[in-house]
């Protein structure tokens, strides 16, 4: 699956459109929507997005190393009920 996930995002996406800062929500919803099997985590430490597919955690340069060891890695559809106020304003300033 890693190989498969790889070269997915080299194929599809050689230019880099923001994708680690500003865009990563939409690179993990992308993921996600390529690979069903997967689940859409924040990092609340890093306010970043990452896919987790199989054992691994993506983004736009492949296999994300920092994801497992951080401390503030949540489910993203679980992260509403785990801080409400922040879950909306990143609703509303990076998703909407």
């Amino acid at each position: 699956m890693k190989d498969e996930v790889i070269e997915f995002i080299l194929r599809r996406f050689p230019i880099n459109c923001y994708w680690l800062n500003g865009n990563c929500y939409y690179f993990a919803l992308i993921l996600h929507e390529r690979f069903p099997n997967s689940t859409i985590y924040y990092d609340q430490i890093e306010g970043h997005f990452v896919t987790k597919i199989g054992e691994n955690y993506y983004d736009w340069h492949g296999i994300n190393i920092h994801a497992p060891q951080s401390e503030g890695l949540v489910k993203w559809d679980e992260y509403e009920q785990i801080d409400f106020s922040h879950y909306h304003r990143i609703k509303r300033d990076v998703i909407d």
